[in-house]
């Protein structure tokens, strides 16, 4: 098998930079981060102690994920809320609906990196934090 330490690695941290800006908007524009919540995942009046508690835990878990600190968890958790995220927008990613948005086609192949990521999680081992129950 050929050496996967430096292709997972990047994976990781590209993974990353593509869904850090939605979690800063969350610090830099509440509004905007409410906003998006009740157009897309019909959640109306998201308070900004709220939304500010989800930016927190998701900082805390994509800080983790790059870091590779128990994998299983933070690996999966960015996969499976990604990957909620898509089905909770499905129409979205359907061409001929009248919400498709064709800038939401980038979350499907990210999603799958995510998910090759986490099936990978043991042999991703460059700059990752490595622990018995990670």
């Amino acid at each position: 098998m050929p050496n996967l330490r430096l292709p997972l690695f990047l994976t990781r941290l590209s993974i990353f930079y593509f869904l850090l800006p939605w979690q800063l908007m969350r610090f830099t524009k509440p509004e905007s981060a409410s906003g998006i919540a009740e157009k897309y995942y019909h959640l109306p009046g998201l308070s900004a102690s709220l939304g500010l508690a989800i930016g927190i835990f998701w900082m805390a878990l994509l800080i983790a994920f790059l870091v590779g600190f128990k994998k299983t968890v933070s690996y999966g958790l960015v996969f499976a809320l990604h990957a909620g995220g898509i089905l909770l927008v499905l129409p979205s990613y359907i061409l001929g609906t009248e919400v498709y948005n064709q800038l939401f086609l980038a979350a499907i192949p990210a999603a799958a990196a995510m998910g090759l990521l986490w099936l990978l999680r043991k042999e991703d081992t460059f700059l990752s934090i490595q622990g018995k129950l990670g």
